[in-house]
């Protein structure tokens, strides 16, 4: 039912998350919801990375699929859809239903707004973010028997340049931020 991502920075838990979303929309006539604290974190990161996937992917707008900027919505041909929006009130929450669920930085948000999208989600939830602090996660889900739970830290990304494992390996004099942005613990 749940499949979280919590990891270190750089260990590609929301491109990895979004390619998977891009899988099942392309391939299954399906509404997923991509969510997050606020529309400008939105834009500056799990949307903006969806525009280099289907870059990457040769996803041509108005061959492969068709966008609504207004909407914030990718539909493909096979009728599956990518919906992006902000659930920084719970009157945003309510009352609509989808068949996929991604949280981007799920430890931003409260409790009620998972609860209300949880019960309004009919497969598959996917939660990613950094460990900085317990939060909702912690008390109410980890250790679930329906929760699987992937750790990721920068060493899972093949992709990293040297200069960026040099840069967050010299953060390593710092206790705190080492073990939760370096090595994906709390």
């Amino acid at each position: 039912r749940i499949i979280a991502n919590k990891g270190g920075t750089r260990s590609t838990k929301t491109w990895s998350l979004l390619q998977l979303m891009l899988i099942i929309a392309t391939t299954q006539k399906v509404l997923i919801s991509i969510v997050s604290e606020s529309m400008p974190h939105l834009r500056k990161g799990a949307m903006r990375d969806m525009e280099r996937i289907l870059e990457n992917a040769h996803l041509i707008e108005d061959k492969h699929f068709q966008r609504n900027r207004t909407e914030n919505t990718i539909t493909f041909p096979n009728g599956g859809m990518i919906e992006f929006f902000s659930v920084d009130s719970y009157t945003k929450v309510h009352g609509a239903q989808r068949d996929y669920l991604f949280i981007n930085e799920c430890n931003n948000i409260e409790w009620e707004i998972y609860r209300q999208l949880a019960i309004r989600t009919s497969k598959v939830i996917f939660l990613d973010w950094n460990p900085r602090s317990a939060f909702w996660w912690d008390e109410r889900l980890e250790g679930r028997d329906d929760v699987i739970l992937i750790k990721s830290t920068y060493l899972d990304n093949p992709f990293l340049s040297a200069s960026q494992i040099a840069e967050i390996e010299s953060n390593k004099g710092d206790e705190n931020w080492w073990r939760v942005y370096g090595l994906g613990e709390n």
